[in-house]
């Protein structure tokens, strides 16, 4: 079974808890004894953020799993190379613990997580340097494809063609988004709503577009890399919102993602 390890906390002198993503089963709590001795049987396959393959002991009965074997399939250590990288990669272990239920997999979440996860740590690692013509990748800005992928997995994907309330399709200019509703409202169905912005053509337009190439099984990366500075920056601003106001707080890390 394939695992990425979201949170870790102490069990005992000797014992850990581990919170597990897994492709299979989705989000999984288990106990991993010995995994606070030096001479650990899984040595440092729990570390936070660590793509491992593992075996389970599961309990139908509710209650922690049983941990028994884990081994690396991938440490991500580049990481630690860029504040910013490493940052967005520690929202995406708060956005899985937090907003994925146990026992209920999401394979297709599980593995945009662990595409964000390498592009990140290549990100890391550029130095500046440019592939296939383009920029170094901003963390900030690759955040805003997971956390759209995460919304669709899970059932909130944001309406962006039309308004939610008549069916009126979007026009040129800015348009207002319900939080509630989730979507788009034209200006006389606002005026119903709870809890709404306004957002520029081009925010709207450009979290669109990105929706849609999720969908299509891309990563929007085209889109991104084309759009203006303060576009995606709007983006980044309104999804953090609306992932606030779905969850009734906003994640920790978020304010960095915003700046």
């Amino acid at each position: 079974m394939e695992g990425l390890v979201v949170r870790v906390s102490d069990w005992s002198e000797t014992s850990r808890i581990v919170t597990l993503f897994t492709r299979e089963h989705g989000k999984l709590r288990a106990l991993a004894k010995g995994g606070r001795r030096l001479r650990s049987p899984f040595e440092s396959s729990l570390d936070l953020l660590n793509h491992d393959r593992m075996v389970l002991i599961r309990k139908t009965s509710g209650g922690l799993h049983l941990l028994t074997e884990s081994s690396q399939i991938t440490r991500f250590s580049g990481l630690a190379k860029d504040y910013q990288a490493l940052s967005g990669a520690y929202l995406v272990a708060e956005l899985l613990g937090d907003w994925v239920e146990e026992n209920d997999p999401h394979p297709g979440l599980f593995d945009a997580a662990i595409g964000c996860l390498k592009d990140l740590e290549q990100a890391a690692c550029a130095d500046g340097e440019t592939e296939k013509g383009m920029p170094k990748w901003n963390p900030r800005d690759r955040l805003v494809v997971l956390e759209l992928a995460l919304l669709i997995d899970l059932g909130y994907r944001p309406e962006l063609t039309g308004c939610v309330g008549c069916a009126k399709k979007a026009e040129k200019g800015s348009a207002a988004f319900a939080f509630g509703s989730g979507g788009l409202v034209c200006r006389g169905c606002r005026l119903d709503q709870r809890g709404w912005r306004e957002l520029p053509e081009r925010c709207w337009k450009l979290a669109r577009n990105l929706v849609a190439a999720i969908e299509l099984g891309g990563n929007g990366w085209a889109e991104l890399s084309v759009s203006e500075e303060s576009a995606r920056r709007e983006v980044r601003r309104w999804l953090g919102e609306y992932l606030s106001w779905i969850r009734g707080r906003r994640p920790r890390l978020m304010g960095w993602q915003e700046e």
